[in-house]
């Protein structure tokens, strides 16, 4: 059996994890970081960026295991 996981790996409800018209400058298509807002709040993003603030429920939770044991990061071919 591999080790692989899937892991931090947002969808939206009806199951996209990017909205059309992905490119180098819309990485995640149409829907831009909306997928992702659910981060922006946390303390876990205040701090990546530097500054205070955030909230500490479980969306901080989870999102602070972002890197925890990952070696490698693959993605489809789309990304960036």
């Amino acid at each position: 059996m591999s080790d692989l996981r899937v892991h931090n790996f947002t969808i939206s409800l009806d199951g996209f994890g990017t909205g059309d018209g992905q490119a180098l400058e819309a990485p995640f298509g149409h829907a831009g970081e909306r997928l992702h807002e659910w981060m922006f709040a946390t303390r876990f993003w205040y701090e990546m960026q530097g500054t205070e603030g955030g909230t500490v429920g479980a969306d901080h939770a989870f999102a602070t295991m972002h890197g925890h044991r990952i070696g490698a990061e693959i993605m489809g071919a789309g990304k960036f």
